[in-house]
């Protein structure tokens, strides 16, 4: 084997990660923002061959345009000398085939939370118009903290583009391959699907749906054979479950869920409370072989309630249980107040201290700001990677000083870019983290920019050396990643949310921890603090909402109307109702004093919404959705 190179263009080579098909990974170092990434090359002599370079030019154009929680991300993508390379994101964790050998994954629930993860950045890649089409358990690395990663686009198809193939080779994996790939049939999204539930049959049974000992064998058992029933040991298994995997992998396209976003919704529907335990010891093909399937003891579930909705014979499972009830509308409405915006992806906004401008941060790493009196766009801010490759990281967070002049912008990379509000101009200062940026806050006082990211660090940076082009910061060394950030107590207590499940309070002027908050059983993904500073509302990755009271760090109330991680939330005024998001089409806004009975404003059913904040001294809820545009609502006095 050669040698390493020491370079491939700016990236110096630290190690061989590994080899494949088509290629070397390398783990290497971005010295510009000093970070650690994944380098991944094509062989010289695959270069010749005819199409490849288009198809390794084409997984770095899928995974680039999808900047989502359970897709890698890609970085940069170039060529040097005539070798195309791709910088993407380094993983550090374990394929879904070794995480199971390694018991990672013991129980039936841990895995059904993985799939739903899987489901959800798959379909975030369909609604961005990128079929994987080659989605098994070496494709999904599941992080440390249980996060999981789609990897490898390599065989992905582009909505619109015509797909290049190597000739005399299937391209996909022909055990996770759905039927209408052997027939000759047009194929999308759905083919997906078909992975997603072998892959969910595989982690209930220990062993795939259909197999052969040739690949012909194998493809006439994909494409005529009957799904083969859960083995009767596995009978215990809870009828919702059973239905989830037969919709998945019905033979005829349109009698699948109509989306992955539907198919992860009915895996959180199956009961958390259920019992499942053993499970199989090993993912079929992870090492070449599987442990023999043990018995699921799964106590009796009260038959589930169903609605059918016409979508080509798809059954759809109520999430609420007996005596949760749709929300009913007794509150004073909120009154639609017209929408604006532009198609550009949004992931975050927040209201200027001016009280009349919105800064929107966006998938491509830009930052747009919005008059709300006129309702036009008044400036687009792009950092210089954005300037440089014309697109940059996923806005994670945004924040600006508290008389208006500096505005600050987080991004999934690590980065942080400082602007100069009056003029639109970024500053010539380089500071960030090794992991994407959880949060950003100015204290009042204008001393100070605290930032905290998913490499576990706190950091308090000294505003005034900012502005002067020197990055110089105090560190805090965090337990765990840091998803979310909110201050508290007028600026005072600087609270984050960590992986660990835990919010922690630190004192903004001595950097000591002064609290920590429990009662999550997910991770933290959004923070918000009432205007009085003595309540903190928390959302996390499962869909709960808990609130605090931050003296006596009691929780005072809890609920779950979503379905998936809450994306924002804030206190309406009053601090007594709260308003959150889910990146789905519906504003949920419960009230502490009558909380069996929240309210839902819904938007139309393309829309999702992704980020909210408060306008007009409290008079206008804003809520911007992915599609790029943002919905306003009158707020009930």
């Amino acid at each position: 084997m050669t040698s390493p190179p020491e370079f491939i263009g700016k990236y110096g080579i630290v190690s061989v990660i590994g080899q494949g098909g088509m290629g070397t990974v390398y783990k290497a170092r971005d010295p510009v923002l000093d970070r650690l990434v994944a380098l991944k090359t094509i062989f010289p002599e695959m270069l010749a061959e005819r199409g490849m370079r288009e198809r390794f030019l084409r997984e770095a154009r899928s995974a680039a345009r999808l900047q989502h929680l359970n897709i890698v991300t890609v970085y940069e993508f170039g060529d040097v000398e005539g070798m195309p390379f791709i910088a993407m994101e380094l993983l550090d964790g374990d394929n879904l085939g070794d995480a199971v050998d390694r018991g990672r994954l013991r129980d039936v629930a841990s895995r059904l939370a993985v799939v739903a993860q899987l489901c959800d950045g798959l379909a975030f890649a369909h609604r961005h118009g990128v079929v994987h089409r080659d989605v098994k358990p070496s494709n999904v690395t599941i992080l440390p903290d249980g996060t999981v990663k789609i990897v490898d686009f390599g065989v992905a198809w582009l909505e619109g583009s015509t797909v290049a193939t190597r000739t005399g080779h299937l391209l996909g994996t022909p055990s996770y391959m759905a039927p209408e790939q052997f027939e000759g049939a047009a194929t999308d999204f759905r083919v997906d699907i078909w992975a997603v539930g072998v892959i969910l049959y595989e982690l209930l049974t220990g062993r795939r749906p259909f197999a052969g000992g040739t690949v012909p064998s194998l493809i006439y058992q994909i494409v005529h054979t009957p799904l083969p029933p859960i083995d009767p040991s596995f009978s215990r298994v809870p009828d919702l479950l059973v239905r989830i995997v037969e919709c998945a992998l019905a033979k005829d396209p349109s009698r699948r869920f109509p989306d992955l976003a539907a198919m992860a919704e009915e895996l959180r529907a199956v009961d958390p409370g259920s019992v499942f335990e053993p499970v199989p010891a090993a993912v079929a093909g992870a090492g070449g072989s599987w442990a023999p399937a043990a018995r699921l003891h799964v106590p009796p579930l009260q038959p589930p309630e169903t609605a059918e909705d016409g979508r080509d014979g798809y059954t759809v499972v109520s999430r609420r249980a007996a005596g949760n009830a749709t929300p009913t509308p007794r509150h004073p409405p909120f009154i639609e107040d017209g929408s604006f915006g532009e198609a550009r992806r949004l992931q975050v906004v927040l209201l200027m201290p001016d009280g009349t401008t919105l800064a929107a941060g966006g998938t491509d790493g830009s930052i747009r700001l919005w008059s709300l009196e006129t309702r036009m766009k008044l400036a687009t801010l792009r950092n210089r990677l954005h300037l440089r490759t014309g697109h940059g990281a996923l806005t994670t967070s945004l924040a600006c000083s508290p008389d208006g002049a500096i505005l600050a912008s987080g991004h999934l990379d690590g980065a942080i870019y400082l602007w100069e509000v009056a003029t639109g101009l970024e500053l010539d200062v380089r500071l960030g983290h090794e992991g994407a940026v959880g949060g950003l806050a100015f204290p009042p006082g204008g001393l100070n920019l605290v930032s905290a990211g998913a490499d576990a660090t706190l950091k308090f940076w000294d505003l005034p050396a900012l502005l002067a082009g020197d990055a110089r910061r105090e560190l805090r060394r965090q337990p765990d990643a840091v998803t979310c950030l909110a201050l508290a107590k007028h600026g005072r207590l600087v609270i984050t949310g960590h992986t660990n499940r835990t919010l922690r309070a630190h004192d903004s002027a001595n950097r000591r921890l002064a609290a920590t908050f429990h009662g999550h059983r997910a991770p933290p993904s959004a923070l918000a603090v009432s205007a009085a500073g003595d309540l903190l509302a928390s959302g996390a990755r499962d869909g709960w909402v808990r609130i605090h009271d931050i003296d006596t760090r009691t929780q005072l109330a809890s609920h779950q109307e979503h379905g998936r991680a809450v994306a924002d939330l804030l206190f309406l005024p009053g601090s007594r109702s709260v308003a959150s998001v889910a990146v789905d089409n519906a504003v949920v806004i419960w009230d502490m004093e009558d909380p069996g009975l929240p309210q839902a404003l819904a938007g139309a059913a393309e829309e999702s919404f992704t980020s909210l904040c408060l306008a007009d001294k409290g008079r206008r809820l804003v809520c911007a959705t992915a599609e790029g545009f943002f919905r306003v609502w009158l707020v009930p006095a």
